[in-house]
């Protein structure tokens, strides 16, 4: 399965996943993982990201979602609400972990998922 990494340095989560500046992609199975790729995050960073309660302002994560549409999971440490709706809304699920080295961050993630089957 292939998952997605926001990160800054390619070693480390970046917590504001949504205004990350690229994405690590990673085919991973119970076994082992491999890069794939590292995505540029095209999404702007220059917008004003405030929202109001139930104010979705028309705001849209389109360009990561587009960026993001071949994976399975996008593995974070948080996500905001508008960023995971619409990430889930595109079939991709959302991992949450605890850790911030990527290393330890697939590590969890392989441990959870793969125990689920």
């Amino acid at each position: 399965m292939k998952i997605a990494i926001p990160t800054n340095d390619k070693e480390n989560l970046f917590k504001r996943s949504g205004r990350t500046k690229g994405f690590l992609i990673l085919n991973v199975d119970a076994d082992s993982h491999l890069l794939d790729d590292y995505r540029l995050n095209t999404h702007s960073h220059d917008h004003d990201h405030k929202h109001g309660d139930g104010d979705d302002q028309g705001h849209s994560h389109k360009e990561i979602v587009d960026t993001l549409s071949d994976c399975d999971y996008l593995v974070v440490n948080m996500i905001g609400k508008h960023f995971g709706r619409d990430i889930n809304e595109a079939g991709i699920k959302v991992y949450k972990t605890n850790e911030s080295v990527i290393a330890n961050a697939v590590d969890d993630f392989k441990r959870n998922v793969f125990a689920e089957k």
